[in-house]
């Protein structure tokens, strides 16, 4: 039974479903030292303790998950195989990061030997609002235990079988949604610097009106493409480990870099605090 769990790290999506886990009883906790101070205060405001460092959630923790930007996923395999030497019990560890399966097949073999129990999982969707929960897919030897947070700010759906195919179910899935963004931003700064984006624009309103629509949804992009970077390495790394072309999502790496740099990009505005309309957004976009 978890009784107590770890977060890494209490982020956007992280912190409310911690929330959410919290109001069922069990104690989150996470470790915070080095973490800047609006991570610290969003950790308060929903109900996470801090536990400093990793070793003293290791010490109380029956789960550990983590939710960190691909490039840190790796990293803090190693340090939870350092820190858990000394483990008399057993720990799961779920990471629900967006990297490929070959990424995870290294950190089950990182952990391999130790105390730590590996589940592979991967999320679907935006942060939980009210009722509304990101789904949760979990893979592996392990991935019943995960199904005990089922509806608490998520809904877990239990794969089973290997460890990885939870990872690449997450990898084709953000292929299509994060690509597609990509492709969209891509098309029309092309049109933009060969003097064609009003025409673009009624054209797609005229021929294309679903596709005109969700131009307008791309003002989320700005706050989350320096975290989509890693992401469309993992991706292009899937599909070539598959023998699917990865040249896709090589674009799309490209795409964020630029965007993640960009005037908006780097100031890490939310939707709401972005004024800019049509060309002009796109124009501050990339």
């Amino acid at each position: 039974m978890i009784k107590n769990l770890t977060l890494l790290s209490p982020g956007e999506m992280g912190s409310p479903i911690a929330k959410h886990i919290i109001s069922k009883g069990i104690k989150v906790i996470s470790p915070l030292d080095g973490r800047s101070e609006s991570t610290k205060i969003r950790a308060k405001n929903n109900g996470i303790i801090d536990s400093k460092n990793l070793a003293n959630s290791l010490k109380q923790t029956d789960i550990i998950i983590s939710i960190l930007v691909p490039s840190d996923a790796k990293k803090l395999a190693l340090q939870i195989k350092e820190e858990s030497a000394g483990l008399d019990r057993d720990v799961y560890f779920a990471d629900l990061n967006a990297i490929s399966p070959k990424t995870v097949e290294s950190m089950k073999d990182i952990l391999s030997g130790t105390k730590i129990k590996f589940i592979d999982g991967g999320i679907i969707g935006t942060p939980p609002i009210e009722n509304k929960f990101p789904r949760i897919y979990v893979s592996g030897p392990h991935s019943k235990i995960f199904m005990q947070l089922n509806n608490m700010g998520m809904e877990v759906i239990d794969m089973g079988g290997n460890i990885g195919e939870a990872s690449a179910m997450k990898m084709a899935y953000a292929s299509i949604t994060k690509g597609y963004s990509s492709l969209l931003i891509a098309a029309v700064m092309l049109s933009i610097k060969t003097n064609n984006f009003d025409s673009l624009m009624d054209e797609l309103e005229y021929s294309q009106p679903r596709v005109f629509e969700d131009l307008k949804k791309l003002k989320g992009i700005p706050s989350k493409a320096h975290r989509w970077i890693g992401e469309m390495q993992e991706i292009s790394n899937t599909y070539i480990d598959n023998d699917v072309s990865g040249n896709f999502h090589k674009g799309s790496y490209d795409i964020y870099k630029k965007v993640s740099s960009s005037k908006l990009g780097s100031k890490r505005l939310p939707p709401e605090e972005i004024e800019v309309e049509g060309k002009e957004f796109f124009e501050d976009l990339y």
